[in-house]
């Protein structure tokens, strides 16, 4: 009996690994496949690595005038602060603020000299607003308070800035919930933009640049909304209704006369990128739904969105045609983060792709030639 077991078992087992060799040939062949695939497989435009031990954070919107743009940056042994980088040469001037504990969300005045930034005092466990005088170097603090205030805007005559802020309009009163307020360029008593009792982030300007754009949370669902609003503080329309369960941030383009939203339609869904046409009001995702999508960035001309997907090989850089509708990938090394089009033909961009967090330039107009 033992033996006829052993038979059996003997057999099974025989039987057992010619079944599955032919699967392991196919997987192998596979495998072979793809890395020949990979092997050929290249970027399609030119890389220029910019700085190097730069400690890049992130990159900001280019000056009014196209010359500039505003890096923060965090080098060896010191906290993250602004620099300017001049467009024409790519030359990176000696940063612009030196705050014990950091600076973040600069943004440029309408006539491009001043900025304003949220910064962190040396004292001060809070974010404070400032703004830097490009023409004089003088720095002017324009909130003083135990509250954090961020995401400063210019309004569109250039003489208020827009923030959030978790200030409690209330005296004497803890932290209240997030809001839209206002304070004069020259210094002075901040107050509430809106007179709504619902939550309000992110302000910014419209792309026909003579409204303010901002989110507002329902305090009952918690659903974001992309609202338009006049410069004295009073509602114009709801751009989005009720289409979004969460808006991440948006980039505003005058020339195409839309707005470019980084959002999402349900909690529980990927984050994804959509065109919101100013004109009919229509609200269209990028193409490939399965893919997510973040950190959108818009051409001059409107015509392209570059945008980072994180694949299985990392979060890369990739391309929208919004003419033609076709998406392509631009990097396939590192981590891609915070895009920027220094012009229609160049997208700077932060990665790691040569292990620490630089600054990039890609070329669209340098394709490299295909590998066979």
């Amino acid at each position: 009996m033992n033996l006829k077991r052993m038979y059996y078992l003997s057999t099974f087992i025989l039987l057992i690994f010619l079944l599955q060799m032919p699967l392991d040939c196919a997987r192998a062949r596979a495998n072979d496949d793809k890395k020949k695939t990979e092997k050929k497989k290249a970027e399609p435009f030119s890389i220029k690595r910019v700085t190097q031990g730069m400690g890049l954070y992130a990159i900001n919107d280019l000056s009014p005038d196209g010359r500039h743009a505003v890096l923060i940056a965090r080098k060896p042994q010191q906290s993250p602060n602004l620099y300017l980088i001049n467009l024409s040469n790519l030359s990176i001037l000696p940063p612009i603020t030196d705050f014990k504990w950091g600076a973040a969300n600069p943004s440029w005045s309408p006539d491009g000299w001043l900025l304003v930034f949220a910064g962190f005092g040396s004292d001060s466990n809070f974010s404070d607003i400032y703004t830097l005088d490009l023409k004089t170097s003088r720095k002017r603090q324009l909130t003083a308070n135990n509250f954090n205030d961020r995401d400063p805007v210019f309004t569109p005559d250039g003489k208020r800035v827009l923030f959030t802020t978790d200030e409690s309009p209330l005296p004497d009163a803890a932290f209240g919930i997030l809001h839209i307020a206002a304070v004069p360029v020259g210094g002075g008593k901040s107050e509430y933009f809106t007179e709504d009792e619902c939550s309000s982030v992110q302000p910014g300007i419209s792309p026909d640049g003579k409204s303010v754009l901002l989110v507002k949370i329902d305090e009952d669902s918690g659903r974001h909304s992309l609202w338009q609003y006049g410069p004295d503080g009073k509602p114009i329309a709801s751009l989005t209704g009720r289409t979004f369960a969460r808006i991440h941030g948006y980039v505003p383009s005058s020339s195409a006369n839309m707005i470019v939203i980084w959002g999402q339609e349900e909690p529980e869904q990927q984050e994804g990128i959509y065109i919101l046409d100013m004109k009919t009001r229509q609200v269209r995702p990028l193409p490939d739904p399965d893919s997510p999508k973040t950190n959108p960035a818009v051409s001059p001309s409107g015509s392209l969105i570059a945008y980072t997907s994180q694949t299985e090989t990392g979060r890369h850089l990739f391309l929208y045609n919004i003419a033609s509708g076709q998406v392509q990938q631009l990097t396939l090394k590192g981590d891609t983060f915070s895009p920027v089009f220094s012009s229609n033909e160049q997208i700077l961009f932060g990665s790691d792709r040569e292990k620490e967090p630089e600054l990039f330039l890609v070329d669209l107009a340098s394709p490299l030639p295909e590998k066979k």
